[in-house]
């Protein structure tokens, strides 16, 4: 849905509503930061961008801010391979066997008590791909309250789960998320576990 019609107003649309242009530009967008800035070679199109897309566009049609969100039941997995920490969509079935599974996050040093475990019925969403190419104008700030909107009030989730790069950790802080997994490697990027949980 548009929240406004000026320049630089954000749209929360789910996938199938999405034009041709739009998604050409979201998909142009994310190859420019996350494959092109970022020298990293991986695939963008992974089948989860069947959720909603939150995203802005400047007076030229170029997406300048941009985050997926899509409904998951189960956290992506992090192994300890020969003492890394690495994403399992990283890693070959033969390192998965030959690592374990990252432990939980010990949730208690940081908040003094242990997080309630989601009930059987909360729904559970995950943001990625959050980019902006417009940096000082406040869109990063902009964007993040509109995937919250859209994952609370659309998109009926009690819970936001984040793979946020390390060194943005304050940027999702700021919002209220609460790191929930030690450090670990995607795509050679450290990268840490965040949850967000709404308070009904």
């Amino acid at each position: 849905m548009d929240r406004d019609t000026k320049k630089n107003a954000f749209v929360s649309k789910p996938f199938d509503e999405l034009t041709a242009e739009e998604l050409y530009e979201i998909l142009k967008s994310r190859n420019e930061i996350f494959v092109i800035e970022q020298n990293c070679i991986y695939q963008d199109c992974d089948d989860r961008d069947q959720g909603f897309h939150v995203f802005c566009r400047d007076d030229r049609g170029r997406v300048t801010a941009y985050m997926r969100i899509y409904r998951i039941d189960e956290e992506p997995e992090v192994y300890l391979v020969d003492g890394q920490a690495i994403w399992s969509g990283n890693l070959t079935e033969e390192q998965m066997k030959r690592g374990t599974r990252m432990a939980d996050y010990d949730r208690t040093e940081r908040a003094g008590s242990p997080d309630p475990e989601p009930g059987p019925d909360e729904v559970t969403v995950q943001m990625g791909r959050v980019l902006t190419l417009d940096h000082g104008q406040g869109l990063g700030r902009e964007l993040l309250r509109e995937g919250i909107h859209t994952a609370w009030d659309i998109m009926g989730a009690g819970r936001i789960f984040i793979e946020a790069e390390e060194d943005v950790e304050g940027y999702y802080a700021k919002a209220g998320f609460v790191r929930t997994s030690d450090v670990f490697l995607k795509d050679n990027i450290p990268h840490i576990h965040m949850e967000l949980r709404k308070v009904w």
